[in-house]
């Protein structure tokens, strides 16, 4: 995959620019955006569930809703990770595994 030379995403409403894509190694929470090789940006949303004790929240990749809930995403050697109480899926391309 070749990367280009900015990354565009959507992020609240707002389109969103960078010039790189995001360190080796990055979590959400503490960070607030990801920005994958393709250059979408991902975050976590405002919608969430309560599992016990634990929380999740939405995931979202360019504004829009992945149809998932995570406690974190995880940006870990190019790949997008999510992980909650269902345990680890990874972003394949196209939809969470």
């Amino acid at each position: 995959m070749e990367l280009k030379d900015s990354f565009v995403g959507r992020l609240n409403g707002l389109d969103f620019y960078r010039t790189h894509k995001t360190e080796s190694y990055v979590e959400i929470p503490p960070s607030l955006i990801i920005t994958d090789e393709r250059g979408d940006a991902w975050t976590l949303g405002t919608d969430y569930a309560q599992h016990g004790r634990r929380f999740s929240w939405g995931v979202l990749r360019n504004d829009r809703h992945t149809g998932e809930l995570a406690e974190k995403i995880i940006f870990q050697r190019g790949r997008v990770h999510i992980f909650g109480w269902y345990g680890r899926k990874t972003w394949n391309g196209r939809t969470f595994i």
